[in-house]
């Protein structure tokens, strides 16, 4: 643990109460040198958190203790099957050998081998850490800011599969949304949580194939699923020396409405469109019979090896906001752009998920997929579509560019006051950024209503933190309820 006090220092217009809370953000940092293939997504989940307190601020590092960490402790390197290893034949005998080892009792395989690297939330009091192939890790965030591991949730025992790393909380009703996903049919199976932490039954959702889909999305009365072509194929991973995941775009993509608190999987309704795959989604809504998605599509999620290494096809890797509408009478579904490439990890102010919103936050990227600034985009101006840049214009109402040499993650919208507010985009982005050419790493806040080029604050950090994957801010009144459980 890294520890020390920094002051942060705040404009004279703006309040510093709001930000009294954790920011922490969750990445993919490997505790042991990787045994044969890795991939970014492998990684041990690590916790950076900034505790601020009345104008002061605490910087923390911590491991989430998961089930599969401190197996590998005690082996003393890794031993569990990774992302990286899933590919040609080699990837059939990993996931062979993986299940011998649970046979032979050598390693534990059930769940618990995740990593929790993914994302963050809080819900009955609780901070969870998520990886979408297993369970979540409950994580109590002490009075200091210091960060503590309690152990695998499994709702009393209700919960037996995976569990998204993008579950969905409702601001008003209380309620989180979930899914998992596995490769037995029927491949999806939904839940919903209600506000006092209780799992209701399982829901089952039936597909053709099995499928990765990483997000989904709810609005007040629906959940949207995702049936997009990224198919769990092991043999074409033989055949094609190829990982475990494959894209196929021959196939259209499929969008599955359901009545949120369906006992079933009878009322859903299914809607065709282009084909494309989906990493995470903004927000969505309902306008009179239609369901309105707000999401970052790209065209190829194509995944390919480069001197023994994992990376994505970057060229294909272009996220672009989009608009989709689902009409519940008609059937018909439609889309449109909203932005220019290359657009990711959208964030809206939490307490309009599921209802109507005026404003996205979003990332832009570079060619190596590195964060070069935060874009903030205006959804009720008609944007320019044949823009190249993402210049301020359109539906761009505002960029702040990181400069040369400096990259940044994911920013999460903390609000000047809690709840629906006159102003929906009355408060503050926080990010992490890393400058590259000094090694110095930095919490930034901005302001997320001017989206001035001036921070609000800048919080140095004693050394490099690493790129990571999504953040999220626990505020003063969640760290004390969180103490009561």
């Amino acid at each position: 643990m890294i520890r020390g006090f920094w002051v942060v220092h705040y404009g004279k217009s703006h309040n510093q109460n709001c930000l009294n809370g954790e920011f922490a953000r969750v990445g993919s940092n490997p505790k042991f040198a990787p045994v044969a293939g890795y991939h970014w997504f492998d990684g041990d989940g690590m916790i950076h958190g900034l505790r601020i307190k009345d104008g002061k601020a605490t910087y923390v590092s911590r491991y989430v203790r998961t089930s599969r960490l401190k197996q590998e402790e005690f082996f003393g390197g890794a031993k569990f099957m990774k992302i990286g290893d899933l590919k040609g034949l080699f990837g059939l005998l990993m996931v062979n050998m993986k299940m011998l080892r649970g046979k032979l009792k050598v390693l534990d395989v059930s769940y618990g081998t995740g990593t929790a690297n993914t994302a963050l939330v809080y819900h009955h009091g609780k901070l969870l850490a998520l990886s979408e192939a297993d369970k979540p890790y409950v994580l109590k965030v002490l009075e200091d800011g210091d960060l503590q591991t309690l152990g695998l949730l499994d709702y009393d025992k209700r919960l037996s599969h995976s569990f998204t790393a993008h579950p969905k909380l409702d601001p008003f009703t209380g309620e989180m949304f979930t899914f998992g996903y596995s490769t037995t049919p029927p491949y999806i199976t939904y839940r919903v949580i209600s506000k006092d932490g209780f799992m209701h039954d399982p829901v089952p959702i039936t597909l053709p194939e099995p499928i990765m889909m990483h997000d989904f999305a709810i609005t007040e009365n629906y959940a949207i699923f995702m049936d997009l072509p990224l198919y769990f194929r092991p043999k074409e991973m033989v055949k094609e020396n190829t990982l475990i995941f494959a894209f196929d775009a021959t196939k259209k993509a499929r969008f599955g409405v359901l009545p949120r608190y369906a006992k079933d999987e009878l009322l859903i309704k299914w809607f065709e469109l282009p084909n494309c795959f989906i990493f995470h989604n903004a927000n969505a809504w309902e306008e009179g019979d239609e369901v309105i998605l707000i999401t970052c599509r790209l065209e190829n999620p194509g995944l390919d090896i480069a001197n023994g290494t994992i990376r994505e096809k970057l060229e294909n890797f272009i996220d672009e906001l989009y608009e989709m509408r689902f009409n519940m009478k008609t059937g018909m579904a439609s889309q449109r752009k909203l932005s220019a490439p290359a657009v990711d990890f959208p964030r809206v102010n939490d307490s309009y998920t599921g209802r109507k919103q005026q404003y996205v936050y979003g990332t832009t990227l570079d060619s190596n997929a590195k964060v070069t600034g935060i874009i903030k985009f205006d959804l009720q101006a008609e944007p320019e579509s044949e823009k190249t840049k993402l210049d301020v214009g359109g539906n761009v109402q505002g960029l702040f560019d990181l400069g040369p040499g400096r990259f940044g993650s994911e920013a999460v919208f903390v609000p000047r006051e809690p709840g629906i507010t006159s102003e929906e985009d009355d408060g503050y982005l926080i990010f992490f950024v890393h400058d590259e050419v000094t090694g110095k790493s930095a919490v930034n806040v901005i302001d997320a209503k001017t989206m001035s080029s001036d921070p609000v604050a800048v919080v140095e950090l004693p050394h490099r933190v690493p790129y990571g994957f999504h953040a999220f801010f626990v505020t003063e009144d969640q760290l004390q309820a969180q103490a009561k459980l």
